[in-house]
């Protein structure tokens, strides 16, 4: 499963620290990184991803290429970011969500702080085709594991910190 940590997450750095994810900060030069807060302390700490060795108790690789995390195990979350081989039903990028210009596509990665891409543009979804698509284009997502209702608002609200600018 594909994550990246959300607000509220109990993130555990490598070395052993314990935190609680504020917020998500794409500028950064080390790479994407969270606000945290130990139960001991109310000063904000940064912590870079590379840094982050589990979420909410689960095991998690950090992936350098794409700067997302890939979950050694199972982690709950109302919303989960698009998986691969999930399809879904996106805008186009000229037009808006009430006009036709929908899409259907399959996912085939995740990608986050991308400098071709735009660094500051959030996170990205890379089709089977090549295609890249923002998280504020995704009008539906299909699992092709599970099921869960997809509400496209709740999801964006959810995922606030990776919409981009």
């Amino acid at each position: 499963m594909l994550i990246v940590p959300v607000y509220k997450d109990i993130i555990e750095t490598l070395d052993g620290g314990k935190y609680r994810v504020v917020e998500y900060t794409n500028y950064k030069e080390g790479g994407p990184a969270v606000y945290a807060k130990s139960s001991t302390s109310k000063e904000l700490v940064l912590v870079y991803f590379f840094d982050i060795a589990s979420v909410n108790g689960t095991k998690v690789e950090f992936q350098r290429g794409s700067k997302i995390f890939k979950a050694l195990g199972k982690i709950e979350r109302p919303f989960p970011l698009p998986q691969p081989d999930d399809k879904l039903v996106v805008l186009n990028k000229h037009s808006s969500a009430d006009q036709e210009g929908k899409e259907t596509c399959t996912v085939d990665t995740l990608k986050l702080k991308s400098k071709n891409l735009g660094i500051n543009k959030g996170l990205f979804i890379k089709d089977t085709e090549g295609k890249y698509y923002r998280l504020n284009q995704i009008l539906d997502i299909d699992p092709s594991l599970g099921g869960y209702s997809f509400d496209r608002t709740k999801f964006l609200s959810y995922y606030k910190d990776y919409t981009g600018v």
